[in-house]
């Protein structure tokens, strides 16, 4: 029963997105826009801690190398470490901002486990060659936009931002023929690149979800041949007591 749970293709994309919420919840706190006394928080704390104990616990029990799984999952493992009652047995409760700093270890060892995802995604199709493009595109033009109509760098930022997503505010308009040019340019890219981003981001989601289910068929394989080998030697020991 478990162990489908944690071979599930949604099972992964679910514990992220929960960790997303959590690394939420942790900043949140360490920025004091949640009160960490209010039962609002200490309840959403011991529901996230608990998903995590038992996905880091599920893994390792199901590893086939576990001791392996547990060097490569330290991050994991820090996640999950009970800074509270730590704390309290230690008698440091006075030391809030230093706790409230080890907290936020646990952001790190959370981001770690969709780190991963991501770079894996950048690599799909070369996306991260398609990123560097246009984020080179919006500050070059940001910095001659600048440069050339005595604009502050934020508003340079926001009207590149704005003309390469074609979305068009129209609050900045360039003014001579150079700085047009830039948005024409612009706008080029943006439109020809846009497109590549999100059939990339399809892709790779079609596929990840494709080879987990590939994953688990193989799996199912296995253990079909394994029933199958246990039924042939079953037969075998009955054909040999037969024969006697």
């Amino acid at each position: 029963m478990i162990k489908r749970l944690i071979s599930h293709p949604r099972y992964e994309p679910m514990v992220t997105f929960f960790a997303i919420c959590y690394i939420v919840l942790l900043v949140g706190e360490f920025f004091s826009w949640f009160s960490a006394t209010s039962f609002f928080y200490k309840g959403l704390d011991l529901i996230f801690w608990g998903i995590f104990v038992f996905d880091y616990l599920a893994n390792l029990f199901y590893a086939s190398n576990r001791k392996e799984y547990a060097k490569s999952h330290i991050f994991d493992l820090i996640a999950i470490l009970p800074f509270d009652q730590l704390f309290g047995f230690l008698q440091l409760g006075r030391i809030a901002r230093l706790f409230r700093l080890l907290r936020l270890t646990r952001v790190i060892a959370l981001s770690n486990r969709f780190w991963d995802t991501i770079k894996k995604l950048l690599h799909t199709n070369g996306l991260y060659k398609v990123l560097i493009l246009n984020i080179s595109a919006v500050l070059i033009s940001s910095l001659l936009l600048s440069i050339l109509e005595k604009k502050s760098i934020f508003d340079s930022l926001w009207w590149s931002i704005v003309t390469m997503t074609t979305v068009g505010y129209g609050d900045i308009v360039p003014q001579d023929a150079i700085s047009k040019a830039i948005a024409i340019i612009l706008m080029l890219v943006g439109i020809c690149t846009f497109g590549m981003v999100t059939s990339t981001i399809t892709r790779f989601f079609t596929e990840n979800e494709k080879d987990t289910k590939i994953d688990l068929l193989l799996e199912k394989l296995e253990n079909q041949e394994q029933v199958l080998k246990e039924l042939s030697d079953k037969l075998d020991k009955m054909t040999e007591i037969d024969g006697n």
